[in-house]
Order: C-alpha cells, then structure tokens, then sequence
C-alpha cells in the first residue's frame, strides 16, 4: 500500500514539473477571483459502523470561500461552488493544471474520528481522536464528460488515522443548460494501520468490552457508487441532491465492528453563491 501511494505522489510531483507545468499552475492562479458559497442540506443515512438500526437525518450547514489560489470548504460546497466551473477539494485547498485534461489538487481536511459512547454493545472501545489529513488528488478527463480520478490522504497528528487510497470513474451528464447529473463509481483501500484503526479491535479494546481480538492488515475498504444532481435556479441559487450507496469489501466487512455491510446517503439541499 504504502509504496503504491508513494508512487502517486511521486508521479502527481512530477506532472507540476513537466515543462510548461509551473506556467499552467501559475495562469490558473492568476484567473481565480474572491468568491462564496454557503447553504443547507438535509441528509438521511446510516453507518457501517456500530449496532444501531435503521437510519438518521440531519440539518447540515455546507460553506466554501474562494480567496485568491486558496480555496475552504465544507462538505458538498467544494462541488457546488464549481456547478459550471472548475471542481473544488473539500477543506483548505489549492490546484495546479499541468495540461489542459489534468488538474491536481493539493488540501488539508478535518477529520472528525469517531465515538463509541452511545452504542451499548460496543461502549469501552477506544475512540478514534479528531485529526487532520492531507490530501493529494488527480483528476484526468478521458473524453467531454467522463473523467477519472485518484487521491491519497494521510493523517498528519499521527492518530491511528493511517493512510487511505480511493480511486474512481465519473460520468457528467449535462440534462439541461442549467441541470447536470453525475454518476460515480469508486474504491477505497487503506493501509494496515488505517484499517486496524476503523476496523480492529485490540488487546485492550478486548479487555474492554469482552470481544475476541481482531487484527487486520492494509487492503480494500468499500466499494461506493453515488447518482447526483445539481441545478442552477438563478445566477445566485443552486438547489442540488443525490444518493450515495456504499458495500464494505475483504476483512473489513467480517469485522465485529460493522452493524451493515451496505449503506446508504439521501441528500437534498440549497445554496447561494456570489457569483
């Protein structure tokens, strides 16, 4: 796993120093101006993770700021900001366009971890501490509208956060002038430590909770797959929504952790851009 993601690292590094590549970055720079977005979804899902049945709903805000080459988002925002414009990374971002069909992206993103005090059956597990990740995505157009992508991020405080790797295929399909539609398809590994995190139990967490240890190494996570649409009702207003459905894979799927092996995320919601 490791040496993959290095690798993809080495290879993005690389493109941003081709010829011509710094004077790409550069131009895109100088074209972005000061710009916002904020707004409102309301979100029904559920969880891998954890006993409880059924599924929530929640109110969530979603933000983004473009100042000058930096870029903050939350969210949804990231994608919604660029309806008609360039794609956006979730959190602190900024990216570099060494040819005209790749774009780079390089971020940092909060990564809320996780809590067991309210499950019953599994209380006394070790949480999973708030962290920072670092992000390092490509994107290649491979025609008008599909395009595929890649990225990697690592947890930076040295969490148990580890490193993942996702990959995927997307399809934009324009319904209107004012309507797009977009369908993804992709995969996610993680490294040993990442999934030994979100998905093992160990020695002490056994102790804890009178579970059986459970140890696994680096591998495939999920496979995901998501239908989403965005419309624009003005030159300020965009109403978007979706469905995203995710299937755990491998060792993370038999992992005494995981309540469902599939899951599901409905969203709509509206938002106000500046410009």
């Amino acid at each position: 796993m490791p040496k993959i993601c290095h690798a993809f690292i080495c290879a993005a590094s690389a493109a941003v120093l081709l010829p011509g590549g710094a004077q790409a970055a550069e131009a895109s720079f100088g074209d972005q101006q000061d710009d916002y977005l904020i707004g409102a979804s309301v979100v029904n899902g559920n969880s891998h993770i954890g006993t409880a049945q059924g599924s929530t709903t929640d109110l969530k805000p979603l933000w983004a700021f473009q100042l000058g080459p930096l870029r903050v988002s939350r969210s949804r925002a990231s994608a919604l900001m660029s309806v008609g414009r360039e794609a956006l990374e979730t959190g602190l971002s900024t990216e570099f366009k060494p040819t005209e069909d790749v774009s780079l992206s390089v971020s940092l993103r909060l990564d809320n971890g996780r809590s067991f005090e309210a499950d019953p059956l599994l209380r006394g597990l070790p949480d999973i501490g708030t962290t920072v990740r670092a992000r390092l995505s490509a994107r290649r157009a491979l025609g008008p509208r599909w395009s595929w992508s890649m990225n990697t991020d690592h947890d930076l405080l040295g969490r148990g956060g580890g490193l993942r790797l996702g990959t995927g295929v997307n399809y934009a399909y324009p319904y209107s002038e004012d309507t797009q539609l977009d369908f993804s398809l992709g995969t996610g590994l993680g490294n040993a430590r990442y999934m030994q995190t979100h998905y093992g139990i160990s020695l002490e967490g056994a102790q804890a909770t009178g579970r059986d240890t459970y140890q696994l190494s680096g591998g495939l996570e999920n496979l995901r797959a998501g239908l989403n649409f965005s419309t624009a009702l003005g030159d300020h207003w965009v109403a978007f929504g979706g469905l995203e459905m995710s299937r755990i894979l491998g060792r993370a799927a038999r992992s005494p952790l995981v309540g469902r092996l599939a899951t599901h995320s409905v969203t709509i919601g509206i938002a106000y851009r500046s410009r």
